[in-house]
């Protein structure tokens, strides 16, 4: 049965994400929560995981339909029910889905709770009764009220040109309604969901036609989300992709603007080293949290600062929504001007590469001699900075390398991963996510 990863459940439907793990994730949650909402994402699987999911709810479910899983916490957050279900795999193929739960208020279960949830599961019976489950008809207007009720004042986007690429999910629809409630003209791609294109050649994973887009639409900038709409990259008006570290340095205060909570950034290992130092140069503290949004929150929390996020494009921001929102991301940037090139004053990344191969198992890295060995090779080559990790949520090797040349991370970072995977063993093409 599937375990909870960095951020839910997932995999392949229905061999690695089982309808009784559905079922015993229902019944665990039933046990605990009078009431539970349910939203889901595009994929073609998306209605029988929430029928399995149903099993084990039975009365207490409150449907709320196609939204992104960050709407789930908006709603939520306004009290509609106690705990809630997202049904997606996020930026994952089509064949795969998941189960993110989200605790009273909209936040994402900490450890402890998570980890309570999961052992619920084990013995979690079905409802043993049908499932007559509520329905939220108005879900998608509470949300988008939502969202505008954490925008800054006056925030309208009259006579903006915006490519808006929904990656074929659960942004498909609510993102253009809310650019276009704005003022803005939208540009769509990735808005014609057919059940198995969610995040094929689009959305943040893949921002090269959304970027394409935006220079022949001759647009102001461009959006672009992930499969659930929870993380988001921006495309500045030449088509280049800003990635989430970018757009940390887009939302970070000014030089001279400082003030605490706000002196500092939340980021990840995986953050460039140069975001790390346009921050120092504005007075402004950075710290970096294990790999997933949930540990960034953690680090925000303890440290009391206004902002994190991650360069795959989770952003979190303490006056916000309960989670991160790739929307209100995108929007609260662009309440700062459209022109995203001239904002970063010609700020760019240090030269980085970050390469993944799939793995048929997940043995522990630290200590195998063979990789300490190849760790060194690369760093005597040149590696200035070097993460290796798995993925929490594919059978993934994930590889960073930032060298002082592009050409030269490119290459170690492929000659690293290939070192790696003739270690712990490579998984097959059709392997299924762990």
């Amino acid at each position: 049965m599937a375990s909870f990863g960095t951020d839910g459940i997932r995999g392949r439907w229905p061999d690695v994400l089982t309808p009784d793990a559905a079922t015993r994730l229902g019944a665990a949650l039933r046990g605990r929560y009078a009431r539970v909402a349910v939203v889901r994402d595009t994929r073609a699987s998306g209605a029988e995981v929430q029928a399995a999911l149903l099993a084990g709810l039975g009365d207490h479910a409150l449907i709320c339909g196609v939204l992104p899983t960050p709407g789930l916490s908006a709603l939520l957050a306004t009290g509609v029910a106690e705990a809630g279900v997202a049904i997606t795999a996020s930026h994952n193929p089509w064949q795969d889905n998941g189960l993110k739960v989200l605790g009273p208020g909209g936040r994402k279960l900490d450890p402890d709770d998570e980890a309570a949830l999961a052992e619920a599961m084990a013995w979690a019976a079905p409802a043993g009764v049908p499932a007559f489950p509520l329905e939220l008809a108005d879900a998608e207007s509470r949300y988008l009220a939502a969202v505008r009720a954490v925008l800054p004042p006056g925030t309208w986007l009259d006579g903006a040109r915006i490519v808006f690429d929904g990656a074929h999910g659960a942004a498909w629809r609510v993102g253009p309604t809310l650019l276009r409630a704005l003022g803005a003209e939208v540009v769509p791609v990735g808005c014609a969901p057919d059940g198995r294109n969610i995040n094929e050649g689009v959305g943040a994973v893949h921002p090269e036609l959304a970027a394409v887009l935006v220079h022949e639409a001759e647009a102001d900038c461009g959006i672009v989300v992930d499969g659930d709409g929870d993380r988001v990259v921006l495309i500045d008006r030449t088509g280049d992709v800003l990635d989430g570290d970018a757009v940390l340095l887009l939302l970070a205060p000014p030089v001279g603007r400082a003030s605490f909570p706000a002196d500092g950034v939340v980021g990840t290992v995986m953050s460039n080293v140069a975001l790390e130092q346009a921050l120092a140069e504005r007075g402004l503290d950075f710290a970096r949290a294990a790999v997933g949004d949930r540990n960034v929150a953690i680090e925000m929390a303890v440290r009391g600062w206004n902002l994190g996020g991650e360069p795959s494009g989770h952003v979190l921001l303490s006056d916000g929504l309960p989670t991160g929102d790739g929307l209100v991301t995108a929007l609260r940037v662009l309440s700062g001007g459209l022109d995203l090139a001239e904002r970063l004053g010609g700020w760019a990344p240090a030269p980085s590469a970050s390469v993944s191969g799939r793995v048929a198992a997940r043995p522990a890295l630290e200590g195998l001699l063979e990789v300490e060995l190849a760790l060194e090779r690369a760093r005597s080559r040149g590696a200035a900075r070097i993460v290796l990790r798995y993925s929490g949520t594919e059978p993934k090797l994930r590889v960073l390398v930032e060298a002082g040349t592009q050409d030269l991370a490119d290459a170690l970072a492929g000659a690293l991963l290939g070192e790696v995977l003739a270690v712990v063993g490579v998984g097959g093409a059709d392997s299924p996510p762990g």
